[in-house]
């Protein structure tokens, strides 16, 4: 369902260059041309994604948000702020003489992925525990992968893990969700005491729809994705075709390439 939709055009010629001050991030100055052409895209993507939001700048920042392109030259959207409503962010520009910007924002249905480990304990029960907590507070679940058993990641002297990927419907926007799910750890006994450590259970967002997320406290995609057979596979099982924002890389494209080093078990709730 599409939930909001910008427009925005905007004379290059008329760009003031020292704007850039005001209008862009630490990301989008990275290592780029800071020209009268590159400071009109980003301000009139900005202004078409207001637009699509509903609200115009009013309360917001146009440092809340990062545009910037992928390998392909694609334009796509960075979060810094948490923005509700919608869980696909479709962006197009154009420019000649103006900048032409489009930025539509959609809800659909599922397409947020959590990644479920736990290596301590009745680890498939500890599983089941986190998915029933996890409907307990709202969440919808659309569909669960099966369960891969693998070696630990990072920190290898401990136990094997028990994986699986869970697709979810929600209305509530990536900060939120995230909050939830530290509530979920907390109430099952989660212990940080060493990075990658054992942990009686993990859950991680993988995919917020196609939403970039860069915050102090969460980052989405999943930071490590790429690196993950344990998040890819199960991935690939439960959507193959569904594309990484900012690679748009398949999941197929992903899971070819990887050696199978897992133990997959099906299994039902």
């Amino acid at each position: 369902m599409i939930v909001g939709l910008g427009n925005d055009i905007l004379e290059i010629q008329r760009v003031n260059v020292e704007i850039e001050r005001r209008i862009l991030t630490d990301l989008e100055k990275n290592k780029r041309k800071l020209d009268a052409q590159y400071i009109a895209g980003r301000f009139s993507l900005k202004e078409a994604f207001f637009k699509a939001l509903g609200t115009g700048i009013g309360g917001n920042s146009f440092k809340d948000i990062s545009f910037l392109n992928n390998e392909n030259g694609k334009p796509y959207a960075v979060f810094h702020k948490e923005f509700d409503g919608f869980n696909f962010c479709h962006v197009s520009l154009s420019h000649d003489e103006y900048v032409i910007s489009t930025v539509i924002l959609e809800k659909v249905e599922g397409n947020i992925f959590l990644g479920l480990g736990s290596n301590i304990g009745d680890k498939e029960k500890n599983l089941r525990v986190a998915l029933k907590k996890l409907k307990a507070n709202g969440l919808r679940l659309v569909n669960v992968s099966s369960l891969y058993i693998t070696e630990p990641y990072g920190y290898v002297e401990q136990d094997v893990f028990y994986n699986i990927v869970v697709e979810i419907d929600s209305n509530l926007p990536y900060l939120k969700l995230l909050n939830l799910i530290l509530k979920i750890e907390n109430e099952m006994g989660r212990k940080r005491l060493k990075k990658w450590g054992p942990r009686n259970i993990d859950i991680d967002i993988l995919f917020y729809g196609n939403l970039v997320v860069e915050m102090a406290d969460l980052k989405i995609p999943h930071y490590d994705f790429e690196n993950r057979d344990f998040f890819i596979a199960p991935m690939y099982e439960l959507s193959e075709e569904f594309k990484h924002p900012i690679s748009m890389k398949t999941m197929r494209d992903y899971y070819v390439n990887l050696k199978e080093k897992w133990k997959k078990i099906d299994w039902s709730l």
